[in-house]
């Protein structure tokens, strides 16, 4: 684990000395997102990831490759805000080793930021949460991601085993809430992908209580939280998982799921970082 954590400090020093300051809140946007928080912010200043060393670039359709880094104004909706925007990220379901596709989540906590938002595209397992409902992660079931904390990949820093009781901050959770009382709260399935679940396998996921499903931001919130961020990760419902209602999951349907519902996410988005520590 020494060249990666050789690598995690590489992108630490490039982040201080192009950027300067951590901001208050990172943001990794998930499939759909990248749209959803143009605009966002004012006095950016991009770095294009596919020429920053050690920095897996995003390939997916719906990921961007550009880490974005501006201030949201305040407003009467909540305070200003200094965000770092990773346009999108990378999965396991890609052939990338967990340390990859953790290491810009951990890059920008060692760097200094205090809070990680984290957003998805998952398949509802709720008939009554339709395409396009947001939900706020209240915990995770993991069901075949890998652990990035094995081997030593923490490289010493933080505890050795991890708390994962309220992972996924209660307070800023609450906080979002009151802001966007139509965003819902419920517990993510984390599957490895890249094929969707069987309407067995949904069915089975519905019986153990589950409220959404897909293919990433677990390894990232362990991460973030193994180096003390606090954490918050939200799901749009871009499709109803297989066989629900007869649906026939497919990527297309994420996308155009993403683009129809996007202002309600875009506002969700801004919601939720004007509350990040407040």
């Amino acid at each position: 684990m020494f060249e990666e954590c050789t690598k995690v400090d590489a992108l630490v020093e490039i982040l201080q000395r192009w950027l300067g300051t951590p901001p208050d809140v990172a943001v990794v946007l998930g499939s759909g997102w990248k749209e959803r928080a143009q605009g966002l912010l004012e006095n950016t200043e991009e770095i294009d990831l596919r020429g920053l060393d050690n920095w897996p670039t995003p390939a997916v359709a719906g990921h961007g490759a550009s880490l974005v880094l501006g201030t949201l104004p305040a407003s009467e909706k909540g305070p200003q805000r200094r965000v770092a925007l990773c346009e999108g990220r990378v999965h396991c379901y890609e052939g990338r080793p967990i340390a990859e596709v953790v290491r810009g989540v951990r890059a920008l906590c060692r760097w200094g930021t205090p809070h990680m938002l984290l957003l998805n595209a998952a398949g509802s397992l709720r008939g009554d949460w339709q395409p396009g409902t947001l939900m706020a992660l209240t915990d995770h079931i993991n069901f075949g991601l890998p652990n990035p904390l094995t081997g030593g990949q923490n490289c010493g820093i933080g505890p050795e085993f991890v708390n994962l009781v309220d992972l996924y901050s209660p307070a800023w959770r609450e906080r979002l809430i009151a802001a966007q009382p139509q965003v819902e709260q419920g517990i993510y399935v984390a599957m490895p992908g890249p094929s969707y679940e069987t309407p067995a396998e949904v069915q089975l996921l519905r019986q153990l209580g589950a409220d959404a499903v897909g293919m990433s931001t677990v390894p990232e919130a362990i991460a973030a939280k193994a180096l003390g961020a606090e954490v918050l990760a939200m799901s749009m419902m871009t499709n109803l998982a297989a066989g629900l209602e007869g649906s026939q999951p497919s990527h297309e349907e994420v996308l155009e799921t993403a683009q129809a519902h996007g202002e309600a996410a875009a506002e969700a988005l801004a919601a939720a970082l004007h509350a990040a520590g407040a």
